[in-house]
């Protein structure tokens, strides 16, 4: 062979390695901000978003809601259903899926699952179910739901809820959660070494066929811009909760943004039943005192909006028409002094850190506002599962935070708030009869009033210290062949990976 002939024929193969695209990854990498503390659905503690982040992947549901549109249900591990009656829902299971332990599904695992949920007292999965009474087994694949009252939720609710095999009782609740989660979602689980990461593979039985990659694994980096120098670096391929300062320079070269506008919003609930948040002025004059205008514009450089209300666009029970408090440290001033406490008071602030956008910074911020008329904060990070814990048994003292994402139904998210033991008996009267009187409403336009209502009250109350709703920002490698796809009825649960079929 010629010189001239080689020369070409090297750039030749030069061209060609420049024009064919990069080999897909086996193996995908994803940072969270923090680590699930279990991975047992029928766990008390199992709603932290993070736990939810991984168990869509490992588990299925009866019905799910993907893609962008909230509000279709598609059929999941149940192919078709209907309501015999208002308080009756009847589900057709799929045949031939199988969990990941090679036992097959049937009827028997779903009455188990939700049989297991109705008994949990104070789990996740027994609030989605709401009122139901019973479960039956009509035949192998066939399923019954009775619910003591029309119960108009409870579809896009089960949409939550994680099918898990008879096999539970066998291995147990805590190596269930920790050692042997067994699902019949697109990934099955191989090890989790604690405060390190998480290993899932995929699943070649799983009934929508093969997902990609074939591995996934989740990194637990706490620490915002650790997760985004492992990401430029390319030791993880993508980084939830990337610190907003380096957003724009994460758009650029080997990274991108994806964004999902109007994801979740972030809560800091008061103890009402604790002087002086008992006294409505004070609650006011704490939500005067926040220039949210400035924080949405600067922390987080406008990836999310102020609001005044629990609810966020796309929600039902969101109201337009209910607007953010304004910022009037004066006032603020005024109704502390009104309500006896002209030279301010101490204040306790559960906070969670790297967790959602700017999570630290925003409170830092607002505790500084707050210092102006004389509320002197004392900034607590708490880990999620204490903040979620406490806020459900009522432990926490003065404000603490959480947040929700986007829903199809605004129940579960009422009750998660607006039900725990911190109000005062007449808040609490009120706030009951609201919520059971939205969960129960079967016309949807009526209840999404019911819903609305339930917003006003709160914000006419400040029941929170209300500052904003965000937008999600999750930053990936550019060759990753990854855009968010979304599932169980929320923008806020994202699957990480490429599906075989949606």
């Amino acid at each position: 062979m010629g010189t001239k002939t080689v020369t070409a024929l090297l750039l030749f193969l030069a061209t060609l390695a420049v024009t064919l695209p990069a080999a897909a990854k086996d193996q995908w990498v994803v940072a969270f901000g923090e680590e699930p503390f279990t991975l047992n659905p029928a766990n008390k503690g199992a709603l932290a978003a993070v736990s939810d982040y991984v168990q869509v992947h490992i588990f299925d549901a009866l019905v799910d809601i993907t893609g962008t549109d909230l509000l279709t249900l598609k059929p999941m591990l149940a192919e078709r259903w209907e309501n015999p009656s208002p308080t009756t829902w009847r589900f057709h299971i799929r045949r031939g899926v199988k969990f990941h332990n090679g036992d097959p599904l049937t009827a028997e695992d779903v009455k188990f699952t939700l049989d297991l949920a109705l008994a949990n007292k104070g789990s996740t999965q027994n609030s989605y179910l709401g009122p139901t009474e019973s479960v039956r087994v009509v035949d192998p694949y066939t399923v019954e739901l009775v619910t003591k009252t029309p119960f108009p939720p409870l579809l896009s609710n089960l949409s939550r809820v994680h099918i898990v095999p008879r096999a539970y009782d066998k291995i147990g609740p805590d190596a269930f959660g920790s050692k042997q989660p067994i699902g019949t979602g697109p990934y099955k689980f191989i090890e989790w070494q604690r405060g390190q990461r998480m290993v899932l593979e995929a699943s070649p039985d799983h009934w929508r066929g093969t997902p990609a990659p074939k591995r996934l694994v989740f990194r637990f980096i706490p620490d915002p811009s650790t997760r985004a120098a492992e990401l430029k670096a390319g030791g993880v391929d993508i980084i939830t909760g990337p610190p907003v300062a380096q957003l724009k320079e994460l758009a650029t070269g080997d990274t991108a943004i994806v964004t999902i506008p109007a994801v979740r919003v972030i809560a800091y609930p008061m103890n009402t039943l604790q002087k002086p948040l008992d006294d409505v002025r004070v609650r006011r004059a704490l939500n005067l005192a926040v220039d949210r205008d400035t924080i949405v514009k600067t922390l987080l450089q406008g990836y999310g909006k102020p609001t005044g209300q629990p609810f966020i666009p796309g929600w039902l029970g969101y109201d337009p028409e209910i607007k953010p408090f304004r910022y009037d440290p004066a006032q603020a001033k005024k109704l502390l002094a009104d309500a006896g406490y002209a030279t301010g008071f101490d204040l306790i602030w559960n906070i969670s850190t790297g967790v959602f956008l700017a999570d630290k910074e925003i409170a830092e911020a607002a505790s500084a506002m707050l210092g102006q008329v004389g509320v002197r904060v004392r900034l607590v990070p708490t880990e999620r599962a204490k903040i979620q814990k406490d806020l459900q048994a009522a432990t926490f003292d003065g404000i603490t935070a959480g947040q929700w994402g986007t829903t199809a139904e605004s129940d579960v998210m009422a009750k998660w708030f607006f039900r725990p033991k911190i109000f005062t008996p007449e808040l609490d009267a009120k706030l009951a009869q609201l919520v059971n009187a939205g969960s129960t409403e079967v016309d949807r336009t009526r209840r999404g009033n019911i819903w609305a209502e339930l917003s006003r009250f709160a914000h006419e109350q400040a029941l929170w210290l209300y500052i904003h709703y965000q937008d999600e920002a999750i930053a990936r490698r550019r060759d990753l062949p990854w855009q968010y796809w979304a599932g169980r009825g929320s923008k806020g649960y994202i699957y990480y990976y490429i599906p075989a079929s949606r």
